[in-house]
């Protein structure tokens, strides 16, 4: 096949792959209606907030809020228009991202073997082509990394407009890019060719194209200050509460625990909350032996330079994956990283054993790469009829139920506590007390000030109603009789016999801690205080 038509068919794939995605499952992310409800209520008139009069920053991304804003618009205020508006461009910005790949690659000399490998996992990682589409902020940091990444390969010194555009595009879409962008720039200039005619690290163009990126930026970063009070999102002070600190000892520990396939780096190439169980153990060593030879290929000198820098970024980042809590829409980027390492590994190796004449073990490295793109296309089918079936039970059966029950039985001042806080917030458009805050300051002071339970932080605010999960209901410790006699059941949501029904689901045990649902509503004489 033509390198012209290999390449027109890859970007089809790119965005075609993503919306079919889509189209089968109908998956909008849970955190997806928590941003919408300020995209919402921005478009309504009443700022850009979660509760109307209360000036708190409920969101991480602000292109995440501000793109699905202009769906609402464009969309007359219909939540799906602005979903399939957001998905579209998603879609065109990931398929933009691999044309930027497939450029730099054919310039850098990647080989067939290491372009097959390279684009094969591109197209058909589960995590990656969920997140792109199902209202994260995914494919617009792909984007932005992609484009950075290229810019620094680029045969000349890097442009700087180029490399503002990138670096602002990361801020613009995650307070963390910075973090994402820092490690790729970083690599860019400890890898490089060595020798007394081997050019100086690009100095002047990286200042400027940095500076230039953080002027970019600015202007979010001091409204934000001046709207929110701090420039610094609500979700991460929140998230940050909850976050045990790490020590220095354990940081020096990490690179050991990626090698022996105990830290969270497997994740890039996993499914998304795969810990809850329903996976093949085969699948999980898998991805920790890729995890680790993607981190560490950096050390191999013979290994090209793309590679080699492609894995020093993923090897410095994955001190910071390794240190928060690591939700799985925070790991795409990073696996395209670990994509690009990989290629570049394979690529060479099969060179090296190629020009040896040892076709037996090189044939083994084709094979190989073939094999890590089958179990990868495996994934994405599995995981597309686990998500059609969780979208269906759990996100509209329950959540999105739920959400809307409240809205016809509450009263508008009523306030409600609860953990899944997009559905049911969007949906109820009550006043929310969610684990661990997200949308109020209040749980944050809760838990500050020493509440360690659910219970504990529900004695303090006495929310009118709760949503509760069977399992954080159940039991027989002081918290759940607390619970029981300061509150009254109401209702039930019970997803897990149509579960029960589908015999074939991989992943199955995360659907089930979300299968059963329960509304309850404070008595009146319930005392307040612990």
């Amino acid at each position: 096949m033509q390198s012209g038509t290999s390449r027109r068919l890859v970007l089809v794939l790119a965005c075609a792959v993503p919306l079919a995605f889509a189209a089968f499952t109908h998956h909008a992310w849970e955190d997806f209606y928590i941003t919408l409800r300020s995209s919402r209520n921005l478009v309504e008139g009443h700022g850009l907030v979660f509760n109307p009069g209360e000036r708190v920053h409920t969101f991480t991304s602000p292109l995440g809020v501000l793109l699905p804003a202009l769906g609402l618009a464009l969309g007359g205020g219909d939540d799906q228009v602005a979903l399939w508006l957001f998905r579209l461009l998603s879609a065109a910005l990931l398929a933009g991202g691999v044309a930027l790949v497939w450029r730099r690659a054919e310039a850098l000399g990647l080989g067939r073997v290491g372009r097959v490998v390279l684009f094969g996992l591109l197209l058909t990682d589960a995590k990656l082509t969920d997140f792109a589409i199902n209202g994260q902020e995914t494919a617009l940091c792909v984007f932005f990394l992609l484009l950075l990444w290229s810019e620094l390969e680029a045969a000349g010194p890097p442009r700087p407009a180029w490399l503002a555009a990138a670096c602002a595009g990361l801020m613009w879409t995650r307070p963390d890019g910075f973090i994402l962008g820092g490690a790729v720039i970083v690599a860019s200039v400890l890898i490089r060719r060595r020798g007394p005619d081997a050019p100086a690290p690009p100095w002047a163009a990286l200042t400027r194209g940095i500076l230039l990126g953080a002027l970019l930026y600015l202007p979010w970063f001091i409204w934000a200050w001046w709207y929110y009070g701090s420039p610094i999102p609500h979700t991460i002070v929140a998230k940050a509460a909850v976050t045990p600190p790490v020590s220095a000892s354990a940081l020096l520990l990490i690179p050991l625990r990626a090698l022996t396939g105990r830290s969270m780096l497997g994740d890039l190439f996993l499914p998304t909350y795969w810990v809850f169980g329903g996976w093949p153990a085969a699948v999980a060593a898998l991805a920790q032996v890729l995890a680790a030879v993607a981190a560490f290929a950096w050390v191999w000198p013979a290994l090209p330079a793309p590679g080699r820098r492609a894995s020093l970024a993923l090897f410095l980042g994955m001190f910071y994956l390794n240190s928060i809590i690591l939700f799985p829409w925070y790991v795409p980027p990073w696996t395209v990283l670990a994509f690009l390492a990989l290629a570049w590994t394979v690529d060479g190796l099969h060179a090296r054993l190629a020009a040896a004449g040892r076709r037996g073990f090189a044939v083994a490295v084709r094979l190989a790469g073939l094999l890590v793109v089958g179990v990868q296309c495996a994934l994405l089918l599995a995981v597309a009829w686990q998500t059609r079936i969780q979208q269906r039970l759990v996100e509209d059966h329950n959540r999105r139920a739920i959400g809307i029950w409240l809205h016809e039985h509450a009263a508008p001042t009523d306030t409600v506590f609860l953990e899944p806080l997009g559905y049911i917030g969007y949906f109820s458009q009550l006043k929310t007390y969610d684990f661990p805050g997200l949308s109020s300051p209040e749980v944050v002071a809760a838990v500050r000030a020493g509440a360690k339970s659910y219970a504990d932080i529900i004695a303090r605010l006495r929310p009118e109603w709760l949503v509760l999960r069977a399992d954080e209901l159940a039991g027989s410790g002081a918290s759940a009789r607390r619970i029981r006699r300061d509150y009254r059941f109401v209702q039930l949501w019970d997803s897990q016999p149509d579960l029960d029904q589908v015999r074939i689901l991989p992943g199955r045990e995360w659907l089930e801690v979300d299968a059963q649902y329960a509304v309850l509503r404070r008595k009146a004489a319930a005392p307040a205080g612990g």
